[in-house]
């Protein structure tokens, strides 16, 4: 029984560098999706503001075309003021070019309003292409490094799999199917080496009959605390 359990050591051991590889790497996706998030959000705030921008400069463009035009009718009116001869033609061309300078009024107030806002999120977007230059580019560094990382460990857990696969192929089936139904249900170490009757792995007392069959050595034995496999000490 020890000779057929042996390769299940070396398996065994492929298991603990598994299990510690992903549980040191387990963290790295989540890490990578907070740096990618951080950096979408900061992207996407600037593409807003660069958005704002182009709208605020149709809106003055519509402004100023708006003022240009007004001034245009303005003229026209003011040069028939002079060539008319009804008061009541006169008192209504007042009342249109006071209108329109209304209208003129209301557009040179949008247009320094839009002209303020476009300086702000200019100066705006600036300040954060600077911010994103200086903290935000290092941080795409980072996640390319943690990348890499990620893959490593996955490129590492493969090798590790295929040596255990290769192990496997020639180890005992019986015990290979005890063995892989407890590690569905548990962390490894699955074997236990014990010199005593006390459980090397959960360190509970072990029974005298089953601390009996295990130095006997002729049939699989569970610890009846954790359920591991146990066997006398290997030298």
């Amino acid at each position: 029984m020890i000779e057929r359990i042996k390769p299940f050591l070396e398996i065994q051991n492929l298991d603990l560098e598994i299990s510690d590889i992903k549980a040191k790497f387990r963290k790295l996706p989540d890490e990578i999706s907070f740096r990618l998030n951080k950096i979408e959000a900061a992207e996407k705030k600037i593409s807003n503001m660069s958005e704002k921008n182009i709208e605020l400069a149709d809106t003055l463009k519509n402004a100023e075309e708006m003022i240009d035009e007004v001034n245009t009718k303005i003229k026209d009116i003011e040069d028939k003021l002079f060539s008319i001869n009804s008061t009541k033609e006169f008192e209504a061309l007042q009342k249109e070019t006071g209108d329109l300078k209304r209208k003129k009024l209301e557009s040179e107030d949008l247009q320094l309003k839009t002209m303020e806002e476009i300086d702000y999120y200019k100066k705006e977007v600036e300040s954060l292409e600077l911010n994103f230059e200086n903290e935000l580019g290092p941080l795409k560094d980072e996640v390319e490094n943690l990348k890499l990382e990620l893959s490593n460990s996955e490129e590492e857990i493969h090798s590790l799999e295929k040596k255990r696969n290769k192990i496997s192929s020639t180890a005992d089936e019986e015990i290979l199917k005890i063995y892989n139904r407890l590690l569905s249900n548990n962390t490894p170490p699955i074997i236990s080496e014990i010199e005593s009757e006390i459980c090397g792995h959960c360190n509970m007392r072990i029974p005298p009959q089953t601390y009996i069959k295990v130095l006997q050595a002729s049939e699989i034995v569970l610890a009846p605390c954790c359920k591991k496999i146990i066997i006398p000490k290997i030298d």
